[in-house]
């Protein structure tokens, strides 16, 4: 990768800078970890809560902060210059996923669930952190419900996808929520995760990753059900979170459940996303990727460290990584 190459070489600058210096060995260790973690900060900031776990990652340009989701928590935590801290301690968040800001509304949306399948929600607060409303999801139908993602359209109407079964629903800006569509064909085996990451493309569409099919889906707004998939001549590896930087640009995060094919793609498309073609990848073996967010043009991605949750496991350590 871009950023293991750069840092090698402002090692081997460092070094033979050192070579000809008169301090001491010490302070030569000193200033070159000083120097390495820099050039490391540069392009990854390192979060340490324990058992965080933040799912959702928004890049908020008006308060120059990342805002996360916390699965374990349900808080919504804020990243200023590298540090974390809480933005809104809500008693009603039971374990905060996707997250996305509404610029049309000025308003911040959170879907709000409980892995037991129980529970399914819409929270939507303004940027200070006051509450809005709550939009109930899952008592809309029967059977079990994860809202897992959210984004919003040009009216304010906010999109959500759910995991657990063949659903996409729509909340309109005063908190009425219905289900905008179902297919039972889309709903994913038991124990296993289906309709994940959502985006608006202005042309009247949504983009939707699939992460049991590895496939995006591209749902026409006025017409649903005559959904399709979008042909991408790679795979992708269980993709999650998705950003549309442009209508004609989508970057698509794989998590590959933190295994070696875990990545980062950027796709563009010549036909409204009938097809797609590979512009650039960054792989991340290893990680759990979960979603990403663009700040000033250049995209980051939040390593959420998932599979240490599913196995049972605990961490103190999270990342949001910058993707050259």
């Amino acid at each position: 990768m871009k950023n293991l190459i750069l840092t090698g070489f402002v090692i081997c600058l460092i070094l033979s800078n050192y070579s000809c210096s008169s301090e001491s060995p010490a302070d030569t260790v000193e200033n070159l970890n000083l120097s390495i973690a820099k050039a490391h900060n540069d392009w990854e900031i390192i979060i340490n809560e324990t058992d965080l776990y933040p799912e959702g990652i928004e890049y908020d340009i008006r308060n120059n902060r990342f805002l996360l989701s916390s699965i374990t928590r349900g808080d919504i935590g804020q990243v200023i210059d590298g540090e974390y801290s809480v933005f809104i301690s809500d008693e009603n968040l039971v374990s905060s996923l996707g997250i996305h800001i509404d610029h049309t509304t000025k308003r911040l949306l959170v879907t709000n669930t409980s892995i037991d399948g129980s529970f399914a929600q819409l929270a939507t607060y303004d940027l200070s952190g006051e509450n809005i409303f709550y939009a109930d999801l899952g008592g809309l139908t029967e059977g079990g419900h994860f809202s897992n993602d959210v984004t919003t359209d040009n009216h304010g109407n906010a999109y959500v996808t759910d995991s657990y079964s063949g659903i996409l629903y729509k909340v309109d800006p005063s908190g009425n929520a219905s289900v905008f569509f179902e297919d039972q064909d889309l709903a994913p085996s038991p124990g296993n995760f289906g309709l994940n990451g959502i985006d608006y493309d202005p042309r009247g569409f949504l983009l939707v990753s699939h992460i049991q099919n590895n496939t995006i889906l591209k749902f026409p707004i006025e017409d649903p059900g005559n959904y399709s998939v979008v042909d991408i001549p790679v795979a992708l590896f269980s993709p999650d979170g998705l950003y549309l930087d442009n209508p004609n640009e989508l970057i698509v995060v794989s998590n590959d459940f933190g295994g070696e094919n875990s990545r980062v793609q950027t796709f563009g498309t010549r036909d409204s996303w009938k097809t797609a073609y590979l512009k650039s990848e960054f792989p991340v073996p290893g990680d759990f990727l979960t979603t990403v967010t663009v700040k000033r043009n250049t995209p980051y991605v939040l390593s959420a460290n998932l599979d240490i949750l599913l196995r049972g496991d605990s961490t103190d350590e999270f990342k949001i990584l910058k993707v050259d």
